[in-house]
């Protein structure tokens, strides 16, 4: 039975390879930059549009205000990248809220939580045709970018002199 099922396992993973490779790239594609193996080649990008009502319905806001580093957002829009709009975190406080409501607690300080993200960057295209004003067509480039996605409460990092 383990030999049938390790027999299936490689013809699936055979089969998925050679598709993989035979793939012809269509006009939804995205071209990756240069640091990667895969320069110059293109490869379909497939964004999932039923997702977006699901991730419009969280709400980062109450999250926000319940922390104890509570933060707010701030918008960030690029027309040339996709996502065009991304939210930042911004720290509200510069120490943590204390648990009885008194201010801030000075034994605690609010810290950033950075999370690095992988974004599109749409650029022209050269054109190699001298003489015909042509279309300008575009090709995506890979790239990424650090957002902060909130903030959190850390023991401040004291360095003693002798």
């Amino acid at each position: 039975m383990q030999l049938v099922l390790r027999a299936l396992l490689v013809l699936c993973l055979a089969s998925l390879l050679h598709a993989t490779k035979n793939r012809q790239a269509t006009d939804d594609s995205a071209r990756f930059g240069q640091r990667t193996r895969l320069k110059g080649r293109t490869v379909r990008l497939v964004l999932d549009p039923s997702l977006l009502p699901e991730i419009a319905s969280m709400s980062g806001s109450t999250m926000a205000n319940m922390s104890l580093s509570p933060w707010a957002y701030r918008d960030s829009c690029v027309e040339s990248r996709l996502p065009r709009r991304i939210s930042h975190a911004q720290c509200l406080t510069s120490g943590c809220l204390s648990l009885r409501g008194g201010g801030e607690d000075a034994a605690l300080v609010a810290k950033p939580i950075n999370y690095q993200v992988l974004v599109l960057h749409r650029v022209p295209r050269h054109s190699k045709i001298a003489g015909r004003k042509a279309r300008t067509k575009y090709d995506f480039q890979l790239g990424t970018e650090v957002i902060t996605v909130g903030c959190t409460c850390v023991r401040p990092s004291v360095i003693r002199h002798q």
